[in-house]
């Protein structure tokens, strides 16, 4: 109700007979204590005026205010239905012609009875609440309980409340229901329908890999689970590292993931508020200029201690702030300082850099602005401005929050929510933009959507299935333990997700296949065929044609050590009974044939001109260290191996495929087509998808680990 931060962590304890405060000098007990205490507290900041009307802004409301308290606390003594009855008839009698019970907004005279009333704003609770009181007979209760029950200030109190007591949430309109939470994601706290504002701010200064994708994914969860907004923000305040091609390529990322911003806006179109901000620092004695030296600043941060330019005057600091901003020679080793704690356990907080002088042309504003903020100032201010109630951070900015929460208190700016995560690391995987560049300028890959690149292009290229990457993150959302992750455990997830529309097909080795005669087979020429469904678990994908012959390839690895009299299955076809291994593998059809009987169940192809060739690609991870530590030099560490091509030959029916199109190749694994039938010269090349397993799905291998 005050617009202000307090500083405040609660807690449930149901042995705890009464709600309390422990402060500095002791304990305050008793809720009308509490809240009389913190509008008090509230009456020291920028929002006095605020807390003030909430306390009454003059003696006679603060009396009228007063006495409404005390006859809150005599209510409950009452039983709750005399209690009712009792606030119901004075309501009726006091707001003939009043909107509120005390002056005209709301103060602790209307918080007190309506927490004495049994605090009735959840749907349920105002419902049997209003049934006690007919409309005809109280209308201004009905309006005035009602107004307080649409109070959104109330209503993330009250949600606040039951988060905390027993994790369930407060529900504030029958006719509406929230999605339940998927498993593993947790409840925002103070979060109610219709009032969240969640944002993802990248940095344009590279592409997006699977640790952003977990981000925004999350951002963009809460957004639509309470009906709120998502807000994608381009933070670009480092135009040394910022280019417009990330930032196009951030954008259709963000398309490939099916997140569809409801805005976006840029760090940039604030720089002049965000200045403006910084000589209000400056002038209130916040932040200070200093030009020593980085390294030595380093140092005397780690030592903690204070700069000798920390007492300089407003007056000093704003000459030096002013002349950075100039962009001149001398105003280069200047930057600004916020005036925290030198002394802070916390590093975050022991002054830390918010401006500094940089000339580099900005891929936006051009040469306009000559010196930037830095991340922790822009940050909290553009999200507080923006109106983000929750910015969800991983938790290596655990110590920056605090710092976060002090800048929007220094600033009088509305307070945000910050709600923690875990970030996402892979084994085998890199995820530094330095680091990935550096493979992109080695030309150990072939670009930023290279199928061994952790980029969000890259693993889509790969395969990834983002129904499945999305129900993978929400998996582990909530959790906050930062873990290396199996990708096997990923590709299962995905297996699960790609199966239930991969249609399937066969393809035989090129370089290794032996011919089986099917002595009694039809005749090539006789153009025979037979209807096979797409996905034998779901026919409405449709079927294709498979062509019969009596030459069929087989692979080689599949028939060694068969023998004459043995059965096999021919994979949707039949079994044939082998009756030659020496002058040539031969075999009758058997037309009535046990498919249980038989060992060997394989694939198979007719020897037919139009067969198709394709390409078949492997990849494996681009570092052979599970987990990199911070003192290994990764080059020490490159996988010398990691892509392998090899032909094969499939049915016709692969030439329908189109780009991005996922299949299984029966008893091979599941492909994705990166690049479609074009000509016998660009012939049909298929990315491996793995699937979670240490092994193929078949004595089929391939070139390189299954993984």
């Amino acid at each position: 109700l005050t617009n202000t931060v307090v500083d405040l962590t609660l807690f449930s304890n149901h042995h705890a007979s009464r709600t309390s405060l422990s402060t500095e000098s002791g304990s305050i007990v008793g809720d009308f204590a509490i809240a009389r205490y913190l509008a008090r507290l509230c009456a020291g900041t920028h929002n006095a005026t605020a807390a003030d009307r909430l306390m009454g802004a003059t003696p006679d409301e603060q009396a009228q205010i007063d006495a409404w308290v005390d006859y809150a606390q005599s209510l409950k003594l009452l039983p709750k239905e005399q209690r009712a009855k009792a606030a119901t008839m004075t309501l009726e009698h006091n707001l003939v012609g009043r909107t509120y019970l005390v002056g005209h907004c709301i103060t602790m005279a209307d918080l007190a009875l309506f927490s004495a009333m049994g605090f009735p704003i959840q749907a349920q609770d105002l419902a049997v609440f209003l049934k006690s009181a007919p409309i005809a007979t109280y209308p201004a209760t009905h309006r005035w309980t009602n107004m307080m029950s649409c109070c959104p200030a109330l209503q993330e109190a009250a949600q606040c409340a039951l988060g905390i007591a027993n994790n369930t949430e407060a529900k504030f309109n029958l006719d509406e229901d929230l999605e339940p939470l998927v498993s593993g994601m947790a409840l925002l706290e103070g979060a109610t329908a219709g009032r969240v504002v969640t944002r993802f701010p990248p940095e344009p200064s590279g592409y997006l890999h699977v640790g952003h994708a977990k981000a925004v994914l999350l951002n963009d969860y809460y957004a639509r689970r309470y009906k709120g907004r998502l807000i994608v923000r381009f933070d670009d305040t480092n135009p040394t590292k910022e280019k417009e091609e990330y930032q196009q390529s951030i954008v259709e990322d963000l398309g490939k993931l099916g997140v569809k911003p409801d805005v976006v806006t840029y760090t940039s179109d604030y720089f002049q508020t965000i200045a403006a901000y910084a000589k209000y620092m400056i002038e209130h004695g916040l932040a200070y200029m200093d030009d020593t030296p980085q390294e030595q600043m380093k140092a005397e941060r780690m030592e903690r201690k204070e700069s000798k330019y920390r007492n300089q005057t407003p007056e000093e600091a704003l000459k030096y702030f002013n002349l950075m901003c100039t962009g001149s020679k001398e105003g280069a080793a200047w930057c600004l300082r916020a005036k925290i704690d030198m002394s802070s356990d916390n590093g975050t907080l022991r002054d830390p850099v918010l401006f500094r002088q940089n000339t580099t042309p900005h891929h936006r504003s051009g040469t306009k602005y000559k010196a930037y903020p830095t991340y922790d100032l822009a940050c909290p201010i553009v999200d507080s401005l923006e109106g983000v109630t929750h910015a969800l951070r991983t938790t290596e900015y655990n110590d920056r929050d605090e710092q976060y929460q002090w800048i929007l208190k220094a600033l009088g700016l509305r307070r945000v929510r910050i709600h923690a995560f875990a970030r996402m690391n892979f084994m085998f995987t890199v995820l530094s933009k330095r680091k990935l560049t550096w493979f992109v300028e080695q030309g150990l890959v072939t670009g930023w959507d290279d199928a061994r690149m952790p980029t969000v292009r890259g693993v889509v290229r790969r395969g990834v299935n983002v129904p499945a990457l999305r129900k993978f993150i929400y998996s582990q959302g909530a959790s906050r333990r930062v873990v290396n992750m199996e990708w096997n455990k990923f590709w299962a997830e995905n297996k699960r997700e790609i199966d239930k529309t991969a249609k399937r097909f066969m393809a035989i080795d090129k370089q290794s296949n032996v011919v089986l005669t099917v002595t009694n087979g039809p005749a090539l020429e006789d153009n025979t065929y037979l209807s096979a469904d797409y996905h034998p678990k779901d026919p409405a994908l449709g079927n294709r044609v498979i062509r019969l012959g009596q030459e069929v390839l087989l692979e080689t690895v599949d028939v060694e050590g068969v023998t004459v009299g043995e059965e096999i299955v021919l994979l949707r076809w039949g079994v044939v009974k082998i009756t030659d291994v020496e002058g040539g593998l031969k075999g009758e059809f058997i037309p009535d044939g046990d498919f249980k009987a038989a060992k060997r169940k394989i694939s198979w192809m007719v020897k037919s001109d139009a067969n198709l060739s394709i390409v078949l690609t492997e990849f494996d991870n681009l570092v052979s260290k599970e987990k990199l530590e911070e003192d290994d030099k990764f080059e020490d560490f490159v996988n010398p191996d990691t892509m392998a091509a090899s032909e094969a030959i499939g049915d016709a029916g692969l030439k329908l495929l189109k780009e991005h199109e996922i299949i299984q190749l029966e008893r091979r694994g599941y492909y994705r087509v990166d690049r479609p039938f074009i000509s016998a010269e660009k012939p049909l090349i298929l990315y491996m998808i793995p699937d979670g397993k240490a092994k193929a799905m078949s004595g089929l291998q391939g070139k390189l680990a299954h993984r």
